[in-house]
C-alpha cells in the first residue's frame, strides 16, 4: 500500500506545519472516537445497486459503542452526497457511512482520471486535507466502510441505476474501514512523510 500525503512545502514558516499537525492531529481524534470497531463485510446487496454488511458491525460514534446487525439493502447510492456520474476513464470513491440511530449515508469524493488514489475530498471541503474528514463525520457518523469504482474508456458509472459489481465497463472494490485517502499523513513538498526520514 502507497501512503498518501498531503504535502507542505518545507520552505513555509515553521507555524504552517505545525497547523497542519493540529488539524491531523484533531482528525486523528475524531477516527479515535467514531470508527468501526469491526469488518461489516461489505459487499454488493440483494437490490445489486445497493451495497449491505454480511457481519454484524460493532462501531462508535463520539466514544459510544454501537452495534447494527447484518443488514441487506442498507447503503443506497444516488441520493444527496452520492449522485454525481462517474465518466469514462475513472475513479471514484464512496465512504459508507453509520450514524449513532443506525442510520446509512453515503459521501462521494471528487472523481479522478488519473487514478483512485488521486479521488479528492475538496468536494466536502477544501479548508485543509483533514477538513473533509470532520466534516463528514461530525459528532454523528462513523465510516464503516468504502467503495472505489472505476470505469473504463466506454461506460460511465450512475449511482443508484448501475449494479455495483466488477463487469461491463466497471471495476467494483470494497473495503471495510477508513479509505487513507481522507486522512493523509503529512510530507514535504516531494512527498517524503514527515517523522519518516522526509
Amino acid at each position: 500500500m502507497a501512503l498518501i500525503t498531503s504535502n507542505h512545502h518545507t520552505n513555509v514558516a515553521r507555524a504552517s506545519v505545525a497547523r497542519a499537525a493540529a488539524e491531523l492531529a484533531n482528525a486523528v481524534t475524531v477516527y479515535g472516537l467514531s470508527r468501526a470497531l469491526t469488518a461489516a463485510g461489505v459487499a454488493q446487496a440483494t437490490t445489486t445497486t445497493k451495497a449491505k454488511t454480511v457481519n454484524s458491525l460493532q462501531y462508535s460514534v463520539g466514544g459510544v459503542q454501537f452495534t447494527k446487525g447484518a443488514t441487506d439493502n442498507f447503503w443506497t447510492l444516488g441520493g444527496a452526497g452520492s449522485a454525481t456520474v462517474v465518466a469514462a476513464s475513472s475513479w471514484q470513491k464512496y465512504l459508507l457511512l453509520i450514524d449513532n440511530a443506525g442510520a446509512a449515508s453515503v459521501q462521494e469524493g471528487l472523481q479522478s482520471t488519473v487514478s483512485a488514489a488521486s479521488v479528492a475530498w475538496t468536494n466536502i471541503s477544501a479548508v485543509s486535507p483533514w477538513a473533509a474528514y470532520i466534516q463528514t463525520l461530525g459528532s454523528t457518523k462513523a465510516i464503516a466502510a468504502v467503495i472505489t469504482v472505476a470505469t473504463d474508456s466506454t461506460h460511465t458509472f450512475t449511482p443508484g441505476t448501475s449494479v455495483l459489481a466488477t463487469g461491463s465497463g466497471l471495476t467494483v472494490t470494497f473495503a471495510d474501514g477508513v479509505d487513507q485517502s481522507i486522512l493523509p499523513l503529512i510530507g514535504n513538498e516531494t512527498g517524503l512523510i514527515f517523522g519518516n526520514g522526509g
